[in-house]
This record gives C-alpha cells, sequence and structure tokens, in this order.
C-alpha cells in the first residue's frame, strides 16, 4: 500500500535544511541580493510556512545572515547577546531594508550608519553586497553631487553626515575605478576635500579634546571650552541591540581621501618639469657641492609613495548547513596581517567606548592601540596650502573655493616605541597651564631629557625630578623586550587592571526586537535575556604597560633630501591618540619650525592632523593633513 505523502510530513529540521539549500549556492547570481528564492517555498501551504517563516523560524534567517554577510567581525567585538538567531535575523532584515533603499537611491541617514559598520565589518560579503547588489558606489557619488545643491544636506552643516560620506568614499575607493571617474565630477570631489583639509579646525580630528592626556576625567568634571570638535553621541540601533557610539572622525577620511585621488594620477608622465634641474642622485649633489631633494627623491616620492588602500578579499561563501550556529571561525589572535575587518577593529572600540571623556570603563571597550604598532619605518605625505591664504580664509571666516590648491610634501620617519613597565612610575604628564596638558609638546614636559640606552630609554623628568627607564619595544610580530625576548600579556588598555589579569566590562544593553513583527524591529520592545544573569562582557588582557614613549627621526636618506628632524612623542591610553614633536635636528634650520603630528592608526596608515606650534593651544593654527604608512621595521635611532 503506497505511503501518503504532504508537505506536513517533514519536520521543521528537514524543511529548514531544504530552505537553506534553496537560497544558498557557490554562484554570484545566488549569493548576491536578498533570498527572494525562500517566497516560493513559504507559497506552498499553511503547514510549511510555519516552518519556515520569519516569525516562526528566526534559527533559519541567521543562517541565511551567516550565509550572505560577513561574521567574523561580530564574534569578536560582540558578546554572545549580541549574536543570538535571533539577533542575526533581525540584523538581516534590517540590512536588506537599507540595501534595497540605497538600490533605488532613496536617501536615508541611518542607511548611511548601516553602510559604514557593514564596511567596518567587511570581509569580503559585506562589500559585495553594497557594491554588486545594491550599487553602492553610484549611489554614493549621486549623494555626493546633491550635498552640493541641497540646503538642507549642505557639506559642512552636519558633521556626522560628512563624516559617514567620507569614510564611505574612502572604504568603496580604489585607484582603478578613480582613474574611470568623470573629469567634472572628480574636480568637484577634490574642491569637496580641498575645502576639508583647509578647514580642518572646524571638525573632528579627535574622539577627546587633545589639551587632555589623562583621561578619562573625574565623573563630574567640567570640560574645557578650547574650541575644538569632537564627533557626537549618536543611538543605532545593531544586531537588535540599541548601541551609542560615537561618530567616526571625519580628519583621517578626507586626508585618506585626497591621497587616494593625488597619488592614483601620478605616474612617469607628470613627474615635475623642474625636478630634471636637480642633481640625478646623491653622489652627484655631494659632488656639486648642493642639498635638498635630488631627481632620485622625487621620482621615488611620484611613483612609490602610495597609502594602502581597504582591499576587500573574495567573498567566501559558506554553503555547508552547520549545526550549531554559535560556532565561530577560530582566529589566529598572533596574526600580523591587519586587512579585512581586522583593520577596522581598534576604530570600532574607539566609537563604541570613548564617546564620553568621563567614562573609562564603557562597554564593548576592547583593544584601541595594539603594542609595538608605530615602531618602524614610515613613508607618506603631509598636505599643506598657502600659509597667507590660510591666515584670510580663518580670518574673514570665509568658505574656501573649489579653486584653492593643497599641495603634497614628502613625509619620511624612522619611530621607536618605548614602554613604562612596573615598578616604573610613567613619565609626568606636560602641563600648558593649570587647567590643560601640554599638547603642543607632544605631552612631554619642557625639560625632558632622553638618554637611548641598548635596549631601552632613559627618562628624566623635570617634574619629579627622577629617571625611569622606558623598555624598547619592536614591531608586532617581533619581541617586546630585547633582553627577554618576551612580548607582554596582552594588548595595551587603559584602566587599573593588573598586569595579564582579565578585564571585563559589564552592562546590560536594551534589545529592540520584535518577534511578530520584523517591520517593527526599530521600535522599543522588550530587550532580549534583559535579567540580571546575562550581561554583555567583553574580555582582553591588559599588558601592564603604564605610558608609551615614542622617539625618532628622519633618517639619514631621506633626511638629506626633505630636511633632517628629531621627533619625540607620547600615545594616550584612554583612545590610542598619538601625538608626535617634530623638531629640526640642524640649530641652523630652526626656521623650519617645530610641528606636531596629531592622529590615529587606521589598518596600516597613521594619518591625522598636523600644526605648528607657535600658535598657543587654545587659538586656530597654522595646519593640515597628513599620513605616513609601515615600510619597514624599526632601526637602531
Amino acid at each position: 500500500m503506497p505511503l501518503d505523502f504532504t508537505v506536513d510530513n517533514p519536520s521543521c529540521e528537514i524543511w529548514e535544511r531544504i530552505a537553506f539549500y534553496t537560497v544558498t549556492g557557490e554562484s554570484e547570481e545566488t549569493f548576491l541580493g536578498p533570498p527572494a528564492e525562500i517566497c516560493s517555498l513559504v507559497l506552498l501551504c499553511r503547514a510549511v510556512y510555519r516552518q519556515i517563516s520569519f516569525q516562526h523560524n528566526t534559527h533559519l534567517y541567521a543562517r541565511i545572515f551567516r550565509y550572505k554577510f560577513d561574521f567574523l567581525a561580530p564574534a569578536r567585538r560582540l558578546s554572545e547577546r549580541w549574536r543570538t538567531t535571533k539577533c542575526l535575523a533581525f540584523e538581516l532584515i534590517k540590512r536588506w531594508k537599507a540595501l534595497k533603499r540605497i538600490k533605488a537611491t532613496e536617501l536615508n541617514v541611518d542607511d548611511l550608519w548601516t553602510a559604514y559598520l557593514m564596511m567596518s565589518e567587511n570581509d569580503g560579503k559585506n562589500s559585495a553586497q553594497l557594491l554588486k547588489y545594491a550599487g553602492f558606489d553610484s549611489y554614493l557619488q549621486s549623494l555626493i553631487i546633491y550635498r552640493g545643491t541641497s540646503l538642507e544636506l549642505a557639506w559642512h552643516r552636519d558633521h556626522t553626515v560628512d563624516s559617514l560620506v567620507l569614510w564611505l568614499l574612502w572604504q568603496t575607493s580604489r585607484r582603478e575605478s578613480i582613474k574611470l571617474e568623470d573629469w567634472a565630477y572628480r574636480q568637484y570631489l577634490l574642491g569637496v576635500l580641498h575645502s576639508f583639509i583647509i578647514t580642518g579646525y572646524r571638525h573632528s580630528s579627535v574622539y577627546a579634546l587633545d589639551c587632555y592626556f589623562t583621561l578619562p576625567l573625574c565623573t563630574g568634571s567640567q570640560l574645557i571650552d578650547a574650541g575644538g570638535v569632537v564627533p557626537a553621541r549618536f543611538g543605532v540601533v545593531h544586531y537588535s541591540h540599541r548601541l551609542q557610539i560615537a561618530a567616526p572622525v571625519v580628519a583621517p577620511a578626507v586626508v585618506l581621501s585626497l591621497t587616494l585621488q593625488a597619488d592614483s594620477f601620478q605616474d612617469a608622465s607628470n613627474i615635475p618639469p623642474t625636478a630634471r634641474n636637480l642633481p640625478h642622485d646623491r653622489a652627484s649633489a655631494i659632488a656639486g657641492g648642493m642639498s635638498g631633494p635630488t631627481l632620485d627623491d622625487i621620482v621615488d616620492f611620484h611613483l612609490k609613495n602610495r597609502v594602502p588602500t581597504m582591499e576587500s578579499s573574495l567573498p567566501l561563501l559558506e554553503t555547508e548547513y552547520v549545526e550549531n550556529l554559535n560556532v565561530c571561525e577560530k582566529e589566529d589572535e598572533d596574526d600580523p596581517d591587519v586587512r579585512g575587518s581586522k583593520s577596522c577593529d581598534e576604530d570600532w572600540y574607539r566609537m563604541v567606548a570613548c564617546h564620553d571623556p568621563r567614562d573609562g570603563d564603557a562597554p564593548l571597550r576592547g583593544v584601541v592601540y595594539k603594542l609595538g604598532s608605530i615602531a618602524g619605518s614610515w613613508a607618506g605625505r603631509f598636505q599643506q596650502t598657502d600659509l597667507e591664504l590660510f591666515t584670510s580664509l580663518e580670518s574673514h571666516r570665509r568658505p574656501p573655493s573649489a579653486t584653492v590648491s593643497v599641495r603634497h610634501r614628502p613625509l619620511y620617519w624612522e619611530l621607536g616605541e618605548h614602554h613604562c613597565l612596573p615598578p616604573n612610575e610613567p613619565l609626568s604628564p606636560g602641563v600648558e597651564d593649570d587647567s590643560v596638558e601640554d599638547v603642543l609638546n607632544a605631552w612631554i614636559p619642557k625639560g625632558t631629557i632622553f638618554r637611548q640606552r641598548e635596549d631601552a630609554l632613559e627618562v628624566y623628568d623635570p617634574t619629579t625630578g627622577k629617571t625611569t627607564r622606558y623598555e624598547n619595544a619592536y614591531s608586532r610580530d617581533a619581541a617586546f623586550s630585547k633582553p627577554s625576548g618576551e612580548k607582554p600579556s596582552g594588548p595595551w588598555i587603559s584602566g587599573e587592571e593588573s598586569d595579564g589579569a582579565i578585564a571585563e566590562t559589564l552592562a546590560p544593553r536594551e534589545s529592540v526586537f520584535d518577534a511578530e513583527n520584523p517591520d517593527n524591529s526599530l521600535g522599543p520592545t522588550p530587550s532580549i535575556d534583559d535579567d540580571d544573569v546575562y550581561e554583555d562582557t567583553v574580555s582582553y588582557l591588559s599588558s601592564g604597560v603604564a605610558d608609551i614613549l615614542i622617539t625618532g627621526k628622519t633618517g639619514e636618506h631621506y633626511g638629506e633630501a626633505w630636511g633632517h628632524f628629531s621627533i619625540y612623542g607620547r600615545v594616550r591610553a584612554w583612545d590610542g591618540l598619538i601625538v608626535l614633536l617634530r623638531v629640526p635636528s640642524n640649530p641652523l634650520e630652526e626656521h623650519l619650525g617645530k610641528w606636531i603630528f596629531k592622529g590615529y592608526l587606521h589598518g596600516q596608515n597613521f594619518v591625522g592632523r598636523w600644526r605648528e606650534t607657535s600658535t598657543p593651544w587654545n587659538s586656530i593654527g597654522y595646519e593640515g593633513g597628513f599620513v605616513v604608512y609601515k615600510t619597514g621595521a624599526p632601526r637602531n635611532l
């Protein structure tokens, strides 16, 4: 007797497998876009609908999320409560709504946040969905042009929108596509970027005012009105949780985007004609009694000085049905490769934990500076406008015209990193007056004396009259301390955790997921696991490093071409802000002046703003942008 078969027979798990394999595959056509194929299945009958519809099976849609989008970054950055099947399922719905609006060129500021956070987590899949399915590059170009004609969304009016748009421009730009851009669009874009370089003092470049080195401040402390700009804080929905996050600082995105626009067109055909009149190489210059750059130096900068971009790997499609969705791919924590989403980890931790200078124990706080990162040889450029023009624009508060030019100058450093370890006491912060710390001297007390030993830096502190030892550090993948050959116990964090101890930050978070109506998932709803047992926990190792100093120089080879400078600096533990003081090494070149370079490490690039130091800290000084990238291991300083 034949068995009766109906769609009611298979179990929920079997229908889940059928649905999963229906919407997955190794072809790009199957991978890109929403899982439209599932619509045919849910229309078979009510029984199947109950098995695989979103309302009844978020487990299935969490699987689809793992297939369609990258998951390594959230697995590293977020606690398990942010990665439940319900959280992933609702994040899937949120993203498809945003991607469909982007594909239709509908402007929604929340979609800019969604796109930015997707690129922050990008390991190949996210960028493919944004660029290939949603056509984000065309959407972004349309938005950039529209902001030039719109009053409501005009440039320089909304700092957060400025920041998100310019970061997305950097994250999605490639040299190959830049060369294909329309000439008129490129000229317009260069004008926008130049305006941000010239008026950088009106835009965010740090997460807390740079007149503070010792952070966090005491609860209830009154913040100084120093005229600086810091990012605004926003509440966004991320993995079905409300997340307090600071907008990314805009300065690095501007500098990186402008640099990429410039070096994409630097080739042998447009080497400056005046370079042909220079000595061919250093030997010829010495023989002729000439100083300064040679033709070789100009060609080296013009053809080889290239800022690393945010390269995306090809998406690795996971078509296998995994039984346990809580199992995440194990990553090698000691892997020095910082491409993909790993290159954005420090930026993420700064945004979620560095939006209040009075808070040093924010939930989700992680590593904002990896030990040894700054040690090495660096090459790059700084961006400079005419001093008289800068002064005129600043004095009259006029917006710069699109015709204002920004010159690119070579920048080369050899930097060493030095760590203060217990029981040594760190160098006191340099103080400008009773209320601020001296950022114009890189937070180093005036009168400090540095003595470089074979394996350490000895530092005389004029404030205390004591001498402190700072151990030499090397690159991330090298030994931490030359005499011991040991690495520190973990990445450096601010706080009072003991050496090698696990530092846990705990705080409940509100969820915004509605199990019955995904369309209402962005409104206030009861929390997920909202009880005293389940709390967000982000654990990480404390290194025991109490302070980081930086020393360096231009280097013999590049110093002959571009000037010899000595460099001293410090790293702010709270957010990983690096401030370097550059001083002419030759007393006859003091007219070149002292400059500070302040910024953050973004992936393989150290990028931010430079400023001359002759102007008081609370006044607008002559400044511009800079970016350098690591070219080699540190040398003896």
